[in-house]
């Protein structure tokens, strides 16, 4: 029998090597998707070492708190709210734009209550109230037009609390500077004028007033019953 010719391969030897070829073919997909595999698996562990977890971070079982749990609220914040005893209100009437009702800061002064009643019209008489004298929760200021009586003392205004006008006569040369601020008409500059005067000139009558700065004729007539000399 002819031998066949050196190229062509006997049907059986092709057949193995195919065999062959396509086994060693899927051994090597085998072995390479094994290394990819491999590769994912040692990356994504590398990955996790290395990212950075913050501080207080929990877990999943730890950050989940149960359903029934109700978290405690903030009380709210009272520490801006003024209270009763920090504010005054005074009754301001007369010559001010507008009467009525006012609520001042504790330690404000008759000038704060008049502007914060609209201030004071043009046909009021400014000199004939000691706008420096601090404010009494309860009292009335009343703002006079020239001509009219003096302010009366409030009966709201107890005798010796703080702004109150003096149920008994000053003494020119023994009042304190509070006590002198609780005339009508004078406030802490007078006052301090009145006292620079008896150091130098002690009084020895109450007209001897009218030579202290500031202090005009109806300051004066304001101001003699309410002070004497000793």
């Amino acid at each position: 029998m002819p031998q066949p010719p050196p190229f062509v391969l006997p049907p059986d030897g092709l057949g193995s090597r195919v065999r062959a070829l396509l086994a060693g073919a899927g051994r090597q997909r085998v072995a390479i998707a094994l290394l990819a595999l491999a590769a994912l698996v040692g990356g994504g562990f590398v990955w996790a070492r290395a990212t950075p977890r913050l501080a207080g971070t929990t877990t999943g079982q730890e950050a989940a708190a149960p359903s029934d749990q109700t978290l405690p609220r903030a009380a709210p914040d009272t520490s801006s709210t003024t209270a009763p005893s920090d504010e005054v209100a005074v009754h301001v009437a007369g010559r001010v734009r507008r009467p009525g009702l006012v609520r001042l800061p504790a330690g404000s002064r008759v000038q704060d209550a008049i502007r914060a009643a609209g201030g004071a019209t043009s046909g009021a008489d400014l000199n004939a109230i000691n706008l420096a004298r601090k404010l009494t929760d309860g009292e009335q200021i009343r703002v006079p037009a020239p001509g009219d009586p003096a302010p009366s003392p409030d009966p709201a205004v107890t005798p010796g609390s703080s702004g109150a006008t003096p149920s008994a006569p000053l003494d020119l040369n023994t009042a304190t500077l509070e006590q002198l601020d609780t005339l009508p008409g004078v406030g802490e500059v007078t006052a301090n004028r009145i006292i620079t005067y008896r150091s130098a000139h002690p009084f020895t009558t109450v007209d001897e007033l009218l030579e202290v700065p500031g202090i005009g004729q109806r300051r004066f007539d304001q101001l003699k019953d309410l002070v004497t000399v000793t």
